[in-house]
């Protein structure tokens, strides 16, 4: 592993991302996004998974030239459009008028649709805490996981996150696929020739594999059986809602042209609603580690780190990306 200071590495990640295409906004919003989720432990969702925005940009399936749309169907409510461009841009474009609404009503949703993928879904929630909101996100992708049964992918490992304000220190946030693991995990572990765990994945004839290129060809399975996949059906429809497209109809995110035109739903509440609520969460924390030894994610961070550690190969390929070579 390779250290490098978070700042540096949000400096090559944005250079590589302007030569690929990227408008100087969209560029320092992802950078930052993908850097913060190398610096939660997110990897799978950070530098690895750059390289697909950095594809989709040279390849089109990433406007270089959106501007989300806005509108407010409810009073709590807003769809936004990111019109084929970042999800990220599209959120950041939001976010005021996401936080105004909820504080007026006390909870707020919001809708993204017709952007790239998500990336680290936690980035969505862990922004509204770090206002003191209580959140929550859901995001389809396109289709990569099986359900039901069904022999073939049907849904996209559809992650759901959620994020709990803690004064004084990081919010408490949890990010999950649906699926056993990310796509990019069994992708890594076919280029470098590696099996996978049984569990992870069917073949193209439907049947379990453990073979990563064979999983490649195939399908992802849901965590925990029906159950995972009974959550991967509920975050596929509150994701689509407004309309981005479903996973079976989602154009792929790794190659073509198209953008995969997904969705993303963010729940937010305001827990000033309810006077104390906040510290009685972080008192409850506090009781689950001190008395009863859980560990959650940032559990005992009060500010993300200034360095991160990062694999050699994918760092080296970032600073050619970014020197253009």
């Amino acid at each position: 592993m390779a250290l490098i200071r978070s700042d540096r590495l949000t400096e090559l990640c944005q250079d590589a991302l302007l030569r690929a295409g990227a408008d100087g906004t969209a560029a320092g919003i992802l950078a930052e996004a993908t850097v913060e989720a190398e610096l939660v432990g997110n990897r799978a969702v950070g530098i690895a998974h750059l390289f697909d925005y950095l594809d989709g940009y040279r390849h089109g399936r990433i406007a270089a030239d959106s501007r989300a749309l806005i509108r407010r169907p409810a009073p709590a409510a807003l769809d936004v459009d990111a019109c084929h461009g970042l999800a990220q841009t599209a959120f950041a474009h939001a976010f005021d008028d996401l936080h105004t609404v909820t504080g007026e009503a006390g909870v707020a949703a919001l809708w993204i649709r017709n952007s790239f993928t998500c990336g680290e879904l936690g980035y969505y929630p862990r922004r509204l805490a770090q206002r003191g909101l209580i959140a929550m996100a859901t995001a389809n992708s396109p289709a990569l996981m099986s359900l039901g049964g069904a022999p073939s992918a049907v849904v996209g490992t559809n992650p759901l996150s959620y994020a709990i304000p803690r004064p004084g220190s990081l919010p408490i946030v949890i990010d999950q696929a649906s699926s056993a693991t990310a796509f990019v995990n069994v992708r890594r572990a076919a280029e470098a020739g590696e099996s996978i765990p049984a569990g992870w994945a069917l073949g193209s004839d439907g049947k379990p594999t453990e073979d990563a290129v064979t999983a490649l060809g195939g399908t992802l399975l849901p965590f925990g059986g029906h159950r995972g996949g009974n959550i991967a059906l509920l975050v596929e429809v509150l994701a689509t809602l407004s309309g981005a497209n479903f996973s079976l109809d989602a154009p792929p995110f790794d190659r073509g042209s198209a953008s995969p035109g997904i969705g993303i739903f963010v729940l937010v509440i305001d827990p000033a609603m309810f006077d104390g609520s906040t510290q009685r969460l972080t008192r409850l924390f506090e009781r689950l580690r001190d008395d009863h030894g859980v560990r959650l994610p940032a559990v005992d961070l009060t500010a993300l780190p200034d360095v991160v550690d990062v694999d050699p190969d994918p760092l080296h390929r970032l600073q050619a990306a970014a020197e253009n070579r």
